[in-house]
């Protein structure tokens, strides 16, 4: 456990040996390291601590590129043309290139869940003191942090402690940020190296994120049998106002909770969630909702179901503002990182705020108090709700056949679509009276919105989709289960014999967005499938609900199906996506006993 910036003032002080008097001493930091764990070699590894290990690996394994672009635009010296072997400016040629751009991602990646985590953790040190303790399982859960402990070998005991090991994350992403920089860098194995440097570094930033929040905000802790959580568009009571929260930070969606529990108005509105932000709430608070994944952000925002849409942090359409305001839903952005141009209303007052939005003064705020978006959002809602009506953007039938006989059939719009769909013919097919084919399409669509901006006449074809599906996405009631945080040690003790026999075929991790056609159902198939096999099945983030959003013969979800536990056969949640962190926590522990003072070199050995 550390302390730090320790100060020690003593006015007057009288002992055998003299008097002292206005004394002031200033201490970094205070180290009460009871951890009897021996030191391993690569503690808060650099950028070079495991590159030889790293070379072995790529050298056996090669990386093969298929880049997506062959031009270099990141420097004043202008584009630079790769093609058939030619090097850029500086001297990168395309493998480079390529595997500069994959460091690139994999630092921004790091450092938006780093960010994430920063900003929970100064956040809950302020509410609840640095010296509040870890805790993600009680006497469950022995090893609390192993990814921060094998990679930095700090044992974090208190939320001060996590102060420590983000400054050594944020370190360590900004050296590998600047390996991308103009004329430094050059070696395409080097740059997958810091790639995989920058990886590492993010599941520590994940760790740090979720065990803050399990500890301070009563989520789950290694709970097997965590709630089942109402799940899909047609789970929500849209006859009551409906706030949605849409994003990764759960912080200012506690706010929300919080004022609307404690205003008793928990009977009387709806909490819903998009994306990871989603899966936190429901950990908070299981009467919150989860619409779906990150690809459903355009049809619950122009079904008009949101009377107050709030924005935090990562995979927020960045055209969520201009959505909602379609609709007369005002838009509250709460975190800093995400602020939509909108003017910074924190430190005005709440119910002039909530004037301001009713009215339609302004469409948008930026308010970046938590406690103070909750109220806002609360009035905001109640007011709103009965004023908007639940106002759509949706065409009527009628009007998607009229609309769709202005179709040019051009094929733009099948050209721009990642998945190809048939677009095109469907709206032929909507022009002589059969929706079928839109119809079908709602199953495919992944909500992107290109097709769209590739129409030359602007026609709203994604919303075409939406609303001839609308009776599939107004009956989408399932069940996903609460994110239930890390693994216990005793679920992990079960089964290394039975994995090591093979009686348990293995472990499968599904995790990400399954943003392609019929993607969710895949997820669900994979899952069961495995399941069904004795595997051990792992989810998080938006597979998570995926998963959930199907049913067996007998009407049963994924969740309903199967047991919650980490045994054969079991299907479980950890949570977000900065409970991925808790998947590959459960690796190491299996492994090996050490993973607590920087043995990620032995450990990966």
């Amino acid at each position: 456990m550390t302390s730090k910036n320790v100060r020690v003032k003593i006015d007057e002080m009288k002992t055998s040996n003299g008097l002292i008097k206005n004394l002031e001493l200033s201490i970094g930091k205070l180290v009460d390291d009871n951890w009897t764990e021996p030191m391993g070699p690569t503690p808060k590894p650099s950028l070079t601590a495991l590159r030889d290990w790293d070379m072995k690996l790529l050298n056996k394994y090669k990386p093969f590129y298929m880049p997506a672009c062959d031009l270099c635009c990141l420097c004043t010296y202008g584009k630079c043309d790769l093609t058939g072997g030619k090097r850029g400016a500086c001297g990168l040629d395309i493998g480079a290139q390529s595997s500069r751009i994959v460091l690139l991602a994999c630092s921004i990646g790091a450092a938006t869940h780093t960010g994430h985590a920063r900003h929970v953790v100064d956040h809950l040190i302020e509410k609840y003191g640095r010296r509040h303790p870890i805790d993600i399982g009680g006497m469950n859960v022995k090893v609390e942090a192993p990814v921060t402990r094998l990679v930095t070998g700090i044992k974090p005991e208190t939320l001060g402690d996590l102060d420590e090991v983000l400054e050594y994350c944020e370190t360590q992403i900004t050296h590998c940020l600047s390996a991308a920089h103009t004329g430094q860098e050059g070696n395409n194995l080097d740059f997958e190296s810091k790639a995989f440097h920058a990886g590492m570094v993010d599941q520590v930033g994940m760790e740090v994120a979720d065990i803050a929040q399990i500890s301070t905000l009563n989520f789950p802790k290694a709970d097997p049998d965590a709630p089942l959580i109402q799940m899909g568009i047609g789970s929500v009571d849209t006859k009551k106002p409906v706030i949605m929260c849409i994003g990764h930070n759960v912080v200012p969606s506690v706010g929300i909770i919080d004022y609307m529990r404690d205003s008793k108005l928990d009977d009387k509105m709806e909490v819903v969630g998009l994306c990871c932000t989603a899966f936190d709430n429901t950990r908070y608070y299981d009467r919150a909702k989860i619409v779906g994944p990150i690809s459903w952000q355009l049809r619950f925002i122009r079904g008009g179901y949101a009377d107050v849409v709030v924005l935090d942090e990562q995979c927020v359409r960045t055209d969520a503002f201009n959505e909602a305001e379609r609709v007369k839903a005002p838009v509250i952005a709460a975190s800093e990182k995400n602020c939509m141009g909108f003017k910074n209303r924190t430190n005005d007052p709440a119910d002039e705020i909530v004037a301001d939005l009713v009215s339609g003064k302004v469409t948008g705020v930026l308010i970046l108090d938590p406690e103070k978006v909750g109220e806002v959002a609360v009035k905001v809602a109640q007011k709103i709700a009965p004023i908007r009506k639940k106002m759509s953007v949706l065409p009527s039938l009628d009007e998607i056949k009229a609309l769709a006989k202005t179709c040019r059939q051009c094929n733009l719009c099948q050209r721009s679509c990642p998945q190809d769909l048939r677009i095109p013919a469907a709206l032929k097919a909507a022009a002589d009276g059969n929706l079928a084919p839109l119809t079908a399409l709602y199953e495919e669509c992944i909500g992107c919105g290109r097709c769209e901006e590739a129409c030359p006449i602007k026609l709203q074809i994604h919303s075409f989709i939406v609303k001839s599906g609308e009776k599939y996405m107004t009956e989408e009631t399932n069940l996903c289960r609460a994110g239930r945080g890390a693994v216990q040690d005793v679920e992990i003790r079960n089964v290394g014999s039975p994995i090591v026999l093979g009686e348990i075929p293995g472990i499968l991790a599904v995790v990400g967005c399954a943003n392609y056609p019929h993607g969710g159902k895949d997820v669900y198939d994979i899952c069961r499938e495995f399941a069904l096999r004795r595997y051990i099945v792992v989810t998080s983030g938006c597979s998570a609900m995926s998963a959930g959003s199907y049913r067996n013969s007998e009407g049963k979800t994924l969740y309903e199906e199967f047991p919650g536990g980490f045994e054969a056969g079991g299907v479980l949640n950890v949570g977000s996506c900065v409970a991925n962190s808790h998947i590959a926590g459960a690796a190491p522990v299996d492994v090996d006993d050490r993973v607590g003072a920087g043995h990620r070199e032995e450990v990966d050995a």
